[in-house]
């Protein structure tokens, strides 16, 4: 289990081909996301949950998803 702690690395592991993702929620439940870098480096984030996609910069992670939140607890990791 890897953990991301910010968008820098974020950016880091989707350059080295890591494409899913998982919010770590209570009782061994997860929350699965699919990332990728559009050309102008925003973020598209394909939500398992609900289907939802969103397009987000850096600081959008942090306002306009629950990403941010996950990596500020350390419960943000790459799949392995």
């Amino acid at each position: 289990m890897h953990q991301i702690r910010n968008p820098r690395q974020l950016r880091e592991q989707i350059a080295q081909g890591h494409h899913e993702f998982r919010i770590l929620l209570h009782y061994g439940l997860y929350s699965g996301k699919t990332i990728h870098l559009s050309a102008n480096g925003r973020f598209l984030v394909d939500n398992h949950i609900d289907g939802a996609k969103q397009r987000l910069t850096a600081k959008q992670l942090y306002t306009e998803s629950n990403i941010g939140r996950a990596m500020e607890r350390g419960a943000f990791i790459v799949c392995p």
